[in-house]
């Protein structure tokens, strides 16, 4: 596990260096000053904690993997939203400002995606032990067979009955298969789509902020967009 970004900041080279300062000040100088030394190293790690690239970081190194068809996707997803994090890092201000929607939009996104990812993940798994142990195939025609060939009524209803449920649970796990699929599909669209918006992102480095005001509600639009479709997958498990 990675350290907590409170962690990270209490052991920060400069906090502790800062800390060591205040009881020197404390201990060989005037007393006073160790009070407003405690208060400005605690002042500098609660800014070290509440960074959002620290929090990011540590949120990504600590999430549970994903399925391999999605991990891959994921993780280009996220490596999106960084970029749009550093991008506008090195944007300034003013197109800072004008882009937090950008930003909280992508954020919410990214950790729907995680979470429905998570969810398929599980379903992904059911799935490939299904598939590998149950060979639907054989044991129907098996069973169509032992029907034929019996003529005991009660043998009858007992392997008409087997043979439903069997077709049930075939076509239960093509259904899955299918949703399965269906989100790799989507979750790779919506790596694609985001992957529009870091590039629409990169291209207000140096413009002036109407420009960037303009050009923002078309880039909100698209993970707008990518959200709701994944409320579908939703309502969908």
């Amino acid at each position: 596990m990675t350290r907590s970004p409170l962690l990270l900041a209490l052991f920060n080279p400069i906090n502790l260096a800062m800390l060591a300062l205040t009881a020197a000040a404390g201990l060989c100088s005037a007393w006073w000053l160790a009070p407003l030394g405690f208060i400005l190293w605690l002042i500098m790690v609660i800014v070290i904690a509440r960074d959002p690239g620290v929090q990011m970081t540590f949120t990504r190194q600590n999430r549970q993997p994903l399925a391999q068809r999605y991990q891959t996707r994921f993780d280009r997803l996220e490596r999106a939203r960084f970029s749009v994090f550093n991008a506008l890092e090195r944007s300034g201000q003013p197109i800072r400002r004008a882009a937090e929607p950008i930003t909280a939009a992508l954020d919410e996104l990214v950790e729907h995606a995680y979470q429905l990812s998570t969810r398929l993940s599980a379903l992904d798994n059911t799935y490939a032990i299904q598939n590998a142990t149950g060979n639907f195939d054989d044991e129907i025609a098996r069973l169509q067979k032992n029907l034929e060939q019996t003529s005991d009524s009660a043998s009858k209803r007992e392997f008409e009955s087997t043979l439903q449920s069997l077709k049930n649970r075939q076509e239960q796990l093509k259904s899955l298969s299918t949703l399965l699929s269906r989100y790799e599909a989507q979750l790779t669209g919506t790596s694609s789509a985001v992957d529009s918006v870091v590039t629409g992102i990169v291209g207000l480095q140096g413009q002036n902020t109407k420009t960037a005001q303009q050009r923002i509600p078309a880039l909100l639009q698209i993970l707008q967009t990518e959200q709701e479709e994944l409320r579908q997958f939703d309502q969908a498990l």
